[in-house]
């Protein structure tokens, strides 16, 4: 396990070194395998072991199709002990026996797929988002990228020379691959992205926490009716000779953008919703509008498949506009 790990931290990186989601996740599978069966020999693990530490990830309440990938990743990690021959082939002929779990006949929860989000409860949480967090939802709103392509965009990645705005982000899901991604940015969208543009080198990260903070600082200044107090401005004065407690990143990751959204739609009163479900409404929007092919060219899928599963809950509303017209 301890050569396994190593192997993923330089297999599964970034461009930049970084560990991606995916060495994360083997990290937790792996960790439930050693929880369990730490000190058993390789040659002694068997379809009813690996059976165990399914069952414990049933128990931990994870749902059916996480459980079934994660038992795949731990089929994954014997297949690399076979390929450095560590262990004997048989031991992963008896794993690959263990047929995964099926819907409706295991006794497993079954998760729930994600909705588009609701596009009232957005617009009405965009006023008490950060500056930069409600750039960058407007953004996922109108384009349907994904939240990293727009998190790490910098503006040596955009072509500005056209009507539409394209960026062409270096880092994205399917790079490893070897696929290119291009964003089209529009009106609206170009509109909200100007103005994060101004005084920043071609390398650094547009949406930053720190530009992000000092927006909000001067709205907060232009907002005040009080003057400030000669106390304040020498509070001000000690605290920046201080420093700032806590240094914030140059960029925002998933983590940090679904924290601020979900604070945001808390103080709004309304539905929480997560950064991904507004690449679902905006797929299911344009399906309703302009068809599937739109879809999948502007989500950037390879295969219809993935763009009619981003966009089935369109399908509603196309079936009441045929009823309608039709019926």
């Amino acid at each position: 396990m301890v050569k396994y790990a190593r192997h993923n931290r330089s297999h599964y990186v970034d461009q930049d070194g970084k560990p991606t989601g995916t060495a994360d996740d083997i990290n937790v599978t792996l960790g439930n395998l050693k929880r369990l069966f730490g000190p058993t020999p390789l040659a002694d693990f068997g379809p009813p072991q690996l059976k165990t530490v399914r069952q414990a990830m049933v128990d931990d309440g994870r749902v059916r199709e996480q459980v079934n990938k994660r038992t795949s990743q731990l089929r994954q990690f014997f297949r690399w002990c076979v390929e450095e021959q560590l262990v004997s082939p048989t031991v992963l002929l008896g794993l690959q026996a263990v047929r995964a779990l099926d819907r409706g006949r295991s006794g497993v929860k079954e998760g729930s797929p994600r909705q588009p989000a609701d596009p009232v409860a957005v617009e009405k949480a965009l006023p008490f988002m950060p500056p930069a967090v409600r750039a960058v939802v407007q953004i996922l709103r109108l384009t349907g990228a994904r939240p990293s392509e727009v998190l790490l965009l910098t503006p040596g990645e955009l072509d500005r020379t056209g009507d539409v705005w394209i960026p062409s982000p270096t880092r994205h899901k399917t790079s490893w691959r070897g696929k290119d991604r291009r964003v089209f940015l529009g009106p609206e969208a170009r509109a909200v992205l100007a103005p994060w543009l101004d005084g920043i080198g071609p390398d650094q990260h547009v949406f930053s926490p720190w530009r992000s903070e000092a927006m909000r600082n001067q709205e907060r200044s232009l907002m005040r009716v009080t003057p400030r107090w000669l106390s304040h401005m020498a509070r001000n004065k000690q605290k920046r000779r201080r420093g700032r407690k806590r240094l914030s990143s140059d960029c925002y990751d998933r983590q940090s953008l679904g924290h601020a959204i979900r604070r945001a739609c808390q103080r709004a009163g309304v539905t929480a919703f997560c950064p991904y479900s507004l690449r679902h409404l905006r797929a299911a929007e344009l399906r309703a509008k302009y068809g599937l092919e739109t879809v999948r060219a502007v989500l950037g899928h390879s295969y219809k498949a993935m763009a009619d599963h981003y966009s089935r809950s369109a399908d509603a509303t196309l079936a009441n506009r045929a009823a309608v017209e039709t019926g």
